[in-house]
């Protein structure tokens, strides 16, 4: 026989890689692992709290984006997110929780063959601003272009980006 600790083990599991995505959307890379082990620790304390007929990654949510934005009121203040991106980030993060953990899984390793395919000035521009959270004029710098040159790459690499995700992984 399960216990409660066994069920819930079993949706932090299954919830897991979308609630990492959501931290990883909010705060800054530095602050993902932490904030998603606080939040885990949060809502098992919370357990009691949860309604069985709500979905339990919207629930989940809930919690980690309270203490993300605890976390950025005290530690982010250079980045200011404000609640209308948050939203927008949610109503997405809604959207995937009617799918399963596998084909989140398998979207976000389509996300990644469609960043590798992109031309290289693109998807270094990706990788600096994206991933290195650099802020664009310091990827100006890093790539030897002018502010708007990588403003219109990353443009452009969103465009294909969507287009290869929207195609099922093919860069046009």
């Amino acid at each position: 026989m399960t216990d409660a600790s066994d069920v819930f083990a079993i949706l932090v599991r299954e919830h897991a890689d979308r609630l990492l995505a959501y931290l990883r959307a909010t705060v800054p890379p530095s602050s993902v692992d932490d904030l998603f082990q606080e939040t885990v620790l949060v809502a098992w304390r919370r357990l009691g709290d949860y309604d069985r007929s709500r979905p339990f990654g919207a629930w989940l949510r809930g919690i980690a984006r309270n203490i993300a934005m605890d976390h950025r009121s005290r530690l982010w203040r250079e980045r200011p997110t404000d609640d209308a991106v948050l939203d927008g980030i949610d109503r997405r993060a809604a959207e995937h929780d009617r799918g399963d953990a596998e084909e989140f899984r398998a979207r976000v390793a389509r996300l990644d063959e469609c960043v590798a395919a992109l031309p290289e000035e693109y998807r270094d521009a990706i990788h600096l601003c994206y991933r290195n959270e650099m802020p664009v004029a310091r990827v100006a710098r890093e790539v030897g272009a002018s502010v708007e040159a990588v403003k219109k790459r990353l443009q452009r690499a969103r465009a294909m980006i969507a287009a290869c995700m929207d195609q099922g992984g093919a860069i046009a």
